[in-house]
């Protein structure tokens, strides 16, 4: 027996993503420059100037930035809370759901971190999913340690 989708699967996820979803911030780089006030030890990739104040002796300096996404978060294991004397303790990894779109493959394969309820993130892996075609990203985030 061959099962038949409706014709607005992706529309119904979205709204589903849309009701429940929370912002996600992916962390990415958007240029990396030279510093203008010392020069590059090519042996090491940073600076001759340890102390400079431009670049604090990196010598790149990077400038990134968030990219917000609506996306339905869960913690594992199931979004179970851990009760503690100070409060909820949310532990282990977070999976997020997101819109399959061409920039967000894009920002996720990019992304420098991700930070979802506060917490910093990075990525283990992703998945695509969705019938009869790719309408979602699933990924699978780990806590920065």
């Amino acid at each position: 027996m061959a099962i038949t989708f409706p014709s607005d699967t992706k529309t119904i996820i979205d709204q589903i993503r849309t009701a429940i979803g929370r912002l996600i911030y992916i962390n990415l780089t958007t240029s990396t420059a030279g510093c203008l006030s010392c020069t590059l030890d090519p042996i090491n990739n940073s600076s001759v100037d340890a102390t400079c104040s431009g670049c604090g002796g990196n010598y790149w300096i990077v400038t990134a930035e968030d990219v917000s996404i609506s996306g339905h978060v869960r913690w594992s294991p199931f979004d179970e809370q851990n009760f503690q004397t100070g409060g909820i303790v949310w532990e282990g990894d977070c999976i997020v759901t997101i819109e399959y779109t061409g920039d967000n493959l894009s920002n996720v394969r990019n992304a420098n971190y991700f930070t979802v309820d506060d917490k910093t993130l990075v990525l283990d892996k992703y998945v695509l999913r969705g019938k009869p075609s790719v309408n979602r990203i699933r990924l699978l985030l780990k806590e920065r340690e």
